[in-house]
């Protein structure tokens, strides 16, 4: 399995868990979803339109952990409820019209059958049956769930679909009309969550091919969230996958496909794709010249010299040098004999080690107060830059200060201060695959390289609305902590 499916199959098994989005105390409860179905259920079969009963007709009456809880496959969140697949909807069999009959074929229905379920939805076929050939079979209408559960491709994967129009199915496809149709897309994430679980515990071999134990899989356990955290779920797994399906396929193992995934948010964050753009948001243009004329010194030396741009960036942003819109002072060199136990916290090169920056908290060194009062110091919101590295990538590794402490800066170090950006959003962009790349082409040295405050300050750089670069910042630490749990969080249930 490929990496990048891996990561899928990862960002599928939090979501069934309740991992990854949160909880909100204020959603109807799953157990009340589930009386509205039994509810509708019982007035459908008082009123003799579906039977009462398992399997192919209406199913369970969605309670069937209550006397059972050792069954539980996971602990789920407050909120949400176990049910069994039958609980969620009628079951529809499939049937192939008599092949010697041509009257009962044509191009009226769409027919499916094994060989069409290869996409998550399905509006077409490559055989199809006559408006004849129909009446002998069910007509399913859309967000009908589609399953394979009888074909050789079961030794492999168990292909599930959702119809996106009217069509019927052949004898090797089980189809699920639900109770509630807006829950479609969640159970069709559900049941590609609970693959590995399926083909192992719910498939038998036939003569011939492989098929789904029915009368079994329709008691499949199902974790359900309250309707509103599905569409939630559903949300951020599309927008997960947009992502992880942009990732170079040559990604070998997690780890790599994890820093994959990260370079490319952060990529899509300094192109100013990640979140959407606000008309009502002060351009950058308009907060360079507020900030000019509320400083005493202008942090926006030349923020009108030409500047040939890499690449578009949305309406309202704006291409400047680092160094014309911030001040980049280098720190003070402190000898490590000058170090002690307790005193005024110290920052030096060999701890600005975070990745992709997080808030500095708590530096490792301390020097004596009459060092420090010859130091240069970082206040909050200054974002602190390596100036030496092992690699192009280590060089400008950055790191913004967010504290209250008194904080001086080792001579290694170079602090960006006054600056228009959300100190977080700086950290970001400086390691973004488009910011390394510069920073490689002016770096110099050897097995250690290095840069200059000077051609810090000359990095290309975007500068968004100021609105919009505390949603972007929101959205990156979101996806982030994501892949994060994707790091750690791997079992299946």
């Amino acid at each position: 399995m490929k990496a990048v499916d891996q990561f899928k199959r990862r960002i599928l098994d939090l979501a069934i868990r309740g991992k990854l989005v949160p909880q909100d105390p204020n959603d109807e409860p799953a157990s009340e979803l589930l009386a509205r179905i039994r509810a509708e259920k019982a007035k459908l079969v008082k009123a003799g339109k579906i039977k009462k009963g398992k399997g192919s007709t209406a199913g369970s009456d969605g309670a069937a952990y209550e006397k059972s809880p050792e069954e539980v496959p996971f602990e789920l969140p407050h909120g949400w409820a176990w049910c069994r697949l039958e609980s969620l909807g009628v079951f529809t069999c499939g049937h192939t019209p008599s092949t010697g009959d041509q009257s009962l074929w044509g191009e009226d229905v769409i027919w499916v059958t094994s060989k069409d379920m290869k996409t998550k939805y399905i509006d077409d076929s490559q055989i199809k049956i006559s408006a004849k050939g129909a009446t002998e079979l069910t007509i399913l209408k859309p967000n009908t769930i589609l399953m394979c559960t009888r074909s050789g491709i079961l030794r492999r994967t168990f292909p599930v679909a959702i119809a996106k129009c009217e069509l019927t199915i052949n004898q090797d496809q089980r189809a699920l009309t639900l109770w509630k149709p807006e829950m479609a897309e969640y159970v069709y994430l559900v049941l590609r969550a609970l693959e590995p679980i399926i083909l192992a515990g719910y498939k038998k071999s036939g003569t011939t091919v492989e098929s789904i134990i029915w009368n079994k899989f329709v008691s499949l356990p199902i974790p359900l969230p309250p309707l509103v955290e599905q569409k939630r779920i559903v949300a951020r797994i599309e927008e997960l996958f947009k992502i992880a399906d942009s990732l170079d396929e040559a990604a070998e193992g997690l780890e790599v496909a994890a820093k994959r995934l990260d370079k490319k948010i952060l990529d899509l964050a300094i192109r100013g794709k990640l979140v959407p753009q606000d008309p009502n948001d002060e351009p950058a243009s308009e907060l360079l010249k507020r900030i000019a004329a509320t400083s005493h010194k202008s942090p926006c030396k030349n923020q009108d010299a030409p500047i040939d741009p890499p690449f578009e960036i949305p309406e309202g942003w704006k291409w400047v040098r680092l160094g014309d819109v911030s001040d980049i002072v280098r720190g003070t060199g402190i000898r490590r004999n000058e170090t002690v136990e307790s005193g005024v916290q110290c920052v030096r090169y060999g701890e600005v080690y975070t990745e992709y920056g997080y808030s500095f908290s708590q530096s490792v060194s301390h020097v004596p107060k009459e060092v420090a009062d010859n130091c240069r110091e970082a206040m909050f919101g200054d974002v602190l830059c390596t100036l030496t590295g092992e690699n192009e990538i280590e060089i400008a590794k950055a790191t913004a200060y967010l504290g209250k402490e008194r904080l001086v800066v080792g001579g290694d170090l170079a602090k960006v201060t006054n600056h228009p950006y959300d100190p977080m959003l700086l950290v970001y962009f400086l390691f973004s695959p488009f910011m390394i790349s510069q920073k490689a082409a002016v770096c110099t040295g050897g097995m250690i390289v290095h840069m200059g405050k000077s051609a810090l300050g000359n990095l290309l750089i975007p500068l968004p609305p100021l609105e919009e670069q505390k949603r972007i910042v929101a959205k990156v630490e979101e996806l982030l902590g994501v892949v994060r749990g994707l790091r750690t969080t791997g079992a299946t249930p």
